[in-house]
């Protein structure tokens, strides 16, 4: 365990306000007890293993970075404009990659990353994004399952159970009682055991679930992210990721159209 306050204090940088572990990731090639690996994998501290996490790092990476899409952008393809990207870049979630620390090292993309982190005010995840834009390779979907409001997946499904929008300590939207059950078992007796002491009678997410019915109704309006979500099958998105994955491909351009959902 390495105690990062005093270094990123003492980095001389200075992100948009926010947690200090979240931009951490981009010290990856500065960190003295880092030297030594050639991966190096980031992870959220709202991720459940449910596979040995050397699965995930010890797999054929020849990309800079392993990282998986992150669907929801593409519900909102504007990003890539904002973010002086190509037109039909794909983004990645970074709440669950992979560094291949040669190419990495190599090329000084941290470097770049951290700069335009602070000049940008960006959040670390866009400034990854465009650092690693054509750079970063397909990780199978199954190490970075989320929900995005959707029934398509089992709990047990997952490699590694990303929870990017309800928490379990939270309001837990879309958490599965299988995974709600397992953090209370790892919380109990400890200071943090008090969030997940509830009981939640009903499956969260219901409402949710039934307001996105009427998303293809809004889509006829004009209403571009409805339209796009509307069209949206995961399990169709799951299949191609995981094919390429599996392929050992680069993220491709426009995956919203290879998904028939642009």
């Amino acid at each position: 365990m390495v105690d990062v306050a005093g270094f990123m204090a003492a980095s001389g940088y200075r992100f948009r306000p926010g947690s200090v572990a979240t931009f951490v990731r981009l010290f990856v090639d500065q960190l003295a007890e880092f030297a030594p690996y050639d991966r190096i994998a980031h992870v959220d501290c709202d991720v459940l293993f449910n596979r040995d996490i050397a699965d995930l790092v010890g797999q054929p990476v020849h990309a800079p970075l392993l990282a998986a899409h992150d669907d929801y952008m593409y519900f909102r393809p504007a990003y890539r404009e904002k973010m002086s990207m190509q037109p039909g870049a794909p983004y990645f979630n970074a709440g669950i990659i992979v560094f291949n620390m040669a190419p990495v090292r190599e090329q000084q993309l941290m470097k770049e990353a951290r700069k335009l982190a602070v000049e940008g005010q960006m959040n670390d995840q866009n400034a990854l994004n465009v650092v690693f834009e054509g750079k970063w390779q397909t990780m199978h979907p199954n190490w970075n399952l989320q929900s995005l409001g959707t029934r398509e997946f089992r709990f047990s499904q997952a490699w590694a159970r990303h929870f990017a929008g309800g928490k379990p300590w939270g309001n837990q939207v879309g958490v599965e009682l299988e995974a709600l059950s397992v953090w209370r078992d790892l919380a109990r007796d400890t200071p943090w055991g008090k969030p997940f002491e509830q009981r939640i009678p009903f499956e969260r997410g219901m409402t949710k679930r039934f307001l996105r019915r009427f998303d293809a109704l809004a889509g006829l309006f004009g209403k571009d992210v409805q339209r796009r979500r509307a069209r949206y099958d995961g399990t169709k998105m799951h299949r191609i990721y995981a094919r390429q994955a599996d392929e050992g491909a680069m993220a491709v351009q426009f995956p919203e159209v290879l998904g028939g959902f642009a």
